[in-house]
């Protein structure tokens, strides 16, 4: 039932008469139940609450909630237990809730003429008499004509008024500073090259310090200045949020410092300072060609030593797995060994196929007896 039959039949039966025990009180304690319920016309009962509502004691809700029931305008649906329903590690206790459904009296729905197919709680409206469908659409006029209140969902905690949105005229303005899905990934492995190396930007996801670094990568930062320069910070806190607290930082720098990499003349340093001397600058920049000019220098035979080494082990490893795989059945200490090398074959046959290709070879090289 909706709510607003069940108030209707409520203030019919206080103004019929028919039943002298219930009076304002209960119509006071219907408003409440009708305010809390839900599309289906169910509700939590919740005593102790509706007492601090509406001011009055327990005693007195039970007994007009009785009235209620004995009238006919509700029915339990569900019965409420002490049982706690909170889990073990959590403190304190929560029973299970009533849950009650609105109804009407059939004394209402003769009253307002409606036409009634079943009994009891299954009972359905299916039509109105002449006099009922004249009374019906009077209250439909009526109730066109006032405002209708939104409400939210369905909840046993209340169902509170929505306010309507404001909708302001006027143009939106499209964010600046897109990038593209090749910018956006070069700067995901930044930030996930940076991260582990700078204590107190550990904490922040992955893609937010990504976020945070593209004004950083922007004005030419490395990933390894990124590194000197946020712990050149000397922070001994942890900030809440990494990410805007480097965007903080950045925009600070922006204003009141430079905001590329590198020394600055002396009329970019703030507060009159003087930049640094010409032969710092000249061996600088000769550290820094020097360093370009190994990383772009080709391998040389010293260089690849170490590999040709690395594989000569290697080698020799899988030349001495392969022959312990091979040994004859005369090498073995006994039978179970012979089966269980078997059985190492055929597998490695299946899941290895660097094996495959080596037990082939020496399989070819070996002669037949």
């Amino acid at each position: 039932m909706r709510r607003h039959d069940f108030l209707r039949a409520t203030q019919w039966a206080v103004a019929s008469g028919l039943w002298p025990r219930i009076n304002a009180t209960t119509l006071r304690i219907a408003h409440d139940l009708a305010d809390r319920m839900n599309a289906d016309g169910h509700v939590a009962y919740g005593r102790l609450a509706m007492a601090r509502r509406l001011r009055v004691s327990r005693r007195t809700i039970d007994r007009h909630v009785a009235h209620l029931r004995d009238i006919g305008l509700l029915v339990w649906v569900v019965h409420g237990t002490r049982k706690n329903t909170r889990p073990p590690h959590l403190p304190g206790w929560a029973g299970t809730a009533t849950i009650y459904a609105a109804t009407v009296p059939p004394a209402w729905d003769t009253a307002m003429g409606h036409r009634i197919s079943g009994t009891g709680y299954q009972a359905r409206l299916v039509g109105f008499t002449a006099a009922g469908r004249k009374s019906a659409i009077a209250e439909a006029g009526r109730r066109s004509r006032t405002k209708s209140i939104r409400r939210d969902p369905p909840s046993c905690r209340g169902n509170h008024v929505l306010r309507k949105a404001k909708v302001r005229g006027g143009k939106t303005k499209t964010p600046k500073g897109r990038v593209t899905s090749g910018e956006a990934a070069a700067a995901v492995a930044l930030a996930a090259w940076v991260r582990p190396r700078v204590p107190w930007l550990q904490s922040e996801g992955l893609r937010r310090l990504a976020f945070a670094l593209r004004p950083w990568m922007a004005c030419g930062f490395s990933r390894e200045e990124l590194v000197v320069e946020f712990t050149s910070w000397w922070l001994n806190w942890r900030p809440r949020s990494p990410a805007a607290y480097l965007m903080a930082r950045w925009r600070a720098r922006r204003k009141h410092g430079p905001s590329m990499p590198g020394p600055r003349s002396p009329a970019e340093a703030p507060g009159g300072g003087c930049a640094p001397p010409q032969a710092f600058l000249d061996a600088v920049a000769a550290i820094r060609s020097r360093q370009h000019v190994h990383r772009a220098a080709a391998p040389t035979a010293e260089t690849l030593m170490g590999f040709e080494i690395r594989d000569r082990i290697r080698a020799s490893l899988m030349q001495a797995a392969l022959a312990h795989m091979q040994r004859p059945p005369e090498r073995c200490s006994s039978l179970a060994e012979w089966e269980r090398l078997l059985d190492e074959r055929s597998r490695s046959r299946w899941t290895d196929p660097y094996a495959v290709a080596a037990t082939e070879t020496v399989e070819a090289l070996t002669p037949l007896a």
